[in-house]
């Protein structure tokens, strides 16, 4: 017989963390997308986050987001908000905004139930946005922060393996996406 254990989900109701200034272990993508700012933005804006991300190798994908703080509107700044990103094997994390402008988007994760709450503490992501040659460079940078020096290891090779998979492949659907439209 089989059974399954049910989770009820974090409230994530808590201070976020602070940003250290150090300390971090760290991969950045970067993709040149054939469509204007404006219009890759209202594209990737239009997209659940499920949608979106590409999972990386031994990463399970996002199911649902949930709003916790604020309403996720693109059309405003979404600084502040907060949600709970649920993956289709039921764990979860927090994820806030921490800056929200065209030029870049800034955000943090933390509170993973996953096994990765025994070596991250959080992440620091950022997306930002450049014209060119009337299209737009994107860059993508994901900055996490062990739980302890001896942990560091474990992350980098976390980071070098799933997370830049995973970026890669996001980015590359982004594009592709943002394009064919």
């Amino acid at each position: 017989m089989s059974t399954t254990l049910r989770r009820t989900p974090p409230d994530y109701a808590g201070a976020r963390p602070e940003p250290a200034t150090s300390g971090y272990v760290s991969h950045t993508a970067t993709a040149f997308v054939h469509v204007p700012r404006a219009e890759f933005l209202a594209w990737v804006n239009g997209r659940e986050l499920g949608d979106l991300v590409e999972p990386g190798k031994g990463m399970s994908r996002v199911a649902r987001t949930t709003p916790l703080r604020g309403h996720w509107d693109p059309a405003r700044d979404r600084t502040g908000n907060r949600r709970r990103v649920e993956f289709a094997d039921g764990n979860h994390l927090a994820e806030e905004v921490l800056a929200d402008n065209p030029d870049r988007f800034r955000y943090m994760i933390w509170g993973f139930t996953g096994i990765q709450r025994f070596a991250v503490r959080y992440a620091v992501a950022e997306f930002g946005y450049a014209d060119r040659d009337g299209g737009t460079d994107v860059r993508w940078t994901y900055s996490f922060r062990p739980t302890s020096p001896l942990t560091r290891p474990f992350v980098a090779a976390f980071v070098g393996r799933t997370m830049a998979s995973m970026m890669s492949a996001t980015l590359e659907g982004m594009r592709s996406g943002a394009e064919r439209q």
